[in-house]
């Protein structure tokens, strides 16, 4: 039986700053939001490439509509592809002529600046993340517990646990690193978590500069608190935390309980090891830490 035809994925195309990855498999009520909030980046240079792994065909339409009206947009249909699809990221991947790679979930949202602040953390690193903040059902934000990938027990832990702290709405790398991995996106064990899977092989890598940030620049409605919502109920969610991202106040707002979110998340004994490692990055964060816990008032 044959595969999938990757040669139009693998054909060189432009090159970018930015190649973004947006895979995607149900239908496409949240996917117009996440695509919006990749083409409301500060950063323009960039080529997002949505993925369709099996998705119904009205999602791969939804998606040429809005490519119809933007160049950078592209759609690549596939059908279902084993595990999460990784192959499919792999043959897009191969056609890339870009600096950086970025990911988005097709629920999840950017906050404007995303790109940038990747950009200014790869400046300076080949693998990095930025901290995990969900909204959870009860309208609220969540932060992730705090971890740098520069610490060697949170690598440690990734290597050797299914402990893991972002996932690929999260990451970015650059393409020379991932290029230069024995192997790239591919499926995994199926005891291990897609992304974990892929993580490992950055972490393995020799020489591999690794870097994790501090700021607010993603929301995440993790399905396993959403699922048991209908598609109807996510999309209604969805827009109206889009529709507060158009507000400059409503927007610093959420930052600022990102903030006070996260801080909340660092534990006394993590303080002199984030200070050490990076203080200019840590170091506020750190502060806001020592001065408690605050409010975490509804979203919406």
């Amino acid at each position: 039986m044959n595969g999938p035809d990757y040669s139009l994925a693998r054909q060189p195309r432009s090159r970018r700053r930015f190649c973004v990855l947006l895979p995607v498999l149900r239908p496409p009520d949240m996917l117009p939001y996440a695509i919006r909030s990749v083409l409301a980046q500060t950063e323009t240079d960039f080529e997002l490439c949505v993925i369709c792994d099996g998705a119904p065909p009205e999602t791969a339409e939804v998606a040429k509509a809005i490519a119809a009206g933007d160049p950078r947009v592209l759609v690549f249909p596939f059908p279902k592809g084993a595990r999460h699809g990784e192959v499919h990221r792999a043959a897009v991947l191969d056609g890339a002529r870009a600096d950086f790679v970025a990911h988005i979930g097709d629920d999840d949202l950017w906050l404007p600046d995303h790109l940038v602040i990747l950009a200014r953390l790869l400046a300076r690193a080949d693998f990095v993340n930025v901290p995990g903040f969900y909204i959870r059902p009860d309208r609220r934000l969540r932060a992730l517990p705090l971890a740098d990938l520069a610490d060697a027990n949170a690598r440690r832990r990734m290597l050797e646990t299914r402990w893991n702290f972002f996932g690929p709405t999260e990451c970015g790398y650059r393409l020379s690193a991932y290029r230069s991995l024995p192997e790239g996106w591919a499926p995994g064990p199926e005891e291990l978590q897609s992304d974990l899977n892929m993580w490992r092989k950055f972490l393995r890598q020799p020489g591999m500069r690794l870097r994790s940030g501090q700021e607010l620049s993603t929301l995440k409605f993790p399905t396993p608190d959403w699922g048991s919502l209908s598609l109807e109920e996510r999309e209604a969610a969805n827009r109206t935390v889009w529709d507060l991202m158009q507000d400059p106040a409503r927007l610093a707002s959420i930052r600022r309980l990102g903030r006070q979110n996260l801080a909340g998340t660092v534990r006394l004994e993590a303080y002199a090891p984030l200070l050490r490692r990076d203080p200019l990055t840590f170091g506020p964060l750190c502060l806001l830490a020592l001065a408690g816990r605050r409010r975490n008032p509804p979203l919406f």
